[in-house]
């Protein structure tokens, strides 16, 4: 049965760093949305900025129903969104795409160390967003060729003995 209780300090630990992750990587997406001169990246990026927005909201509700201080985070001060494009396009994909790749580790661990049924819930949304997201920029950056694909290998067409 999902316990709806406080919330423990790993999972207090785990969110409070999960809130900084996510307000960081949101500055982040702010800068990328308005570089980008690629619309299916905006698409991307947007939606991603979207759904993170709905859980540190979430995350926001979950320190006020628990009586704890709300973390600063990463607010639109820290970032400069006239500052110069640094990058080329496709940067900004994969970019999203190793921090995709690191978030479905840091997921399930944070799950692993979650009883509080909201906590619960917060880290299996994320977990969903993720894979989604790896999933569009990985297609994203195989369609323009900014991705390398792993070696292959040839594939045996009949049975031996050995």
């Amino acid at each position: 049965m999902f316990q709806n209780n406080s919330i423990s300090a790993s999972e207090v630990g785990a969110i409070w760093q999960t809130y900084q992750e996510k307000t960081l990587i949101m500055r982040i997406l702010e800068y990328f949305i308005e570089k980008s001169d690629d619309l299916q990246a905006r698409n991307i990026l947007g939606g991603l900025w979207q759904e993170l927005n709905f859980y540190v909201l979430e995350m926001e509700e979950l320190f006020s129903e628990q009586g704890m201080v709300k973390p600063i985070g990463f607010t639109s001060e820290d970032v400069n969104l006239t500052a110069p494009k640094l990058y080329d396009n496709g940067f900004d994909i994969m970019f999203i795409r190793v921090l995709k790749e690191v978030s479905m580790g840091l997921y399930t661990l944070n799950m692993n160390m979650a009883y509080n049924k909201r906590v619960m819930q917060i880290y299996e949304g994320l977990t969903t967003i993720t894979q989604k997201i790896y999933k569009l920029s990985t297609c994203y950056l195989l369609e323009r060729g900014n991705l390398a694909l792993p070696p292959q290998v040839s594939l045996p067409k009949k049975k031996r003995n050995y």
